[in-house]
């Protein structure tokens, strides 16, 4: 029986099949500066923040007179806005990385999940996809169904406009 000989297109496809999974070498530079940048930055504010919003602080955005950072909470954001001056003089005068700075980006981003603990930087998402659902409808207050009683007899003249919102009270 003839030895059999080994694939040899195999080790050609498995090249080629991990390079379609790569990165785009652009890409990935930028990933390793945002990544070596966060670093720089926790280790430089680890005094500064608190342990919370330094975890889930990310570099997303980097040049010469700007830093873009991205956080879990818009308190987290409205930290760092908040002391952003000092934390702007902090990184101009201990690195030389962000001595060129002039201002401070700060995003905040959806927690993707609490198991997952990746050195990843979470996906930014828009303000959007916060809008309740229409199956999490919450009850209208006396208040607000009062408000829309009220233009419905009298600031609106259009009769479907009217039905609307007589629509709205009684599905309540």
């Amino acid at each position: 029986m003839p030895k059999k000989q080994p694939n040899q297109l195999a080790q050609l496809i498995d090249h080629q099949t991990f390079a379609g999974s790569a990165l785009p070498q652009t890409l990935a530079d930028n990933m390793r500066l945002y990544v070596e940048a966060t670093n720089e930055i926790k280790k430089l504010l680890v005094d500064c923040l608190p342990d919370e919003i330094l975890a889930s602080c990310w570099v997303v955005g980097l040049n010469a007179e700007q830093i873009t950072l991205s956080v879990n909470s818009t308190t987290a954001a409205n930290h760092i806005r908040y002391l952003q001056k000092s934390y702007l003089q902090l990184l101009t005068e201990q690195s030389l990385t962000f001595q060129q700075l002039k201002h401070i980006r700060v995003v905040v981003v959806n927690k993707i999940s609490d198991n997952h603990h990746s050195q990843q930087p979470p996906v930014l998402t828009t303000t959007s996809s916060k809008q309740p659902k229409a199956s999490t409808y919450r009850a209208l207050s006396q208040n607000t169904k009062k408000t829309i009683s009220q233009a419905a007899k009298h600031v609106t003249t259009d009769k479907k406009l009217k039905n609307a919102l007589m629509r709205l009270l009684n599905d309540e």
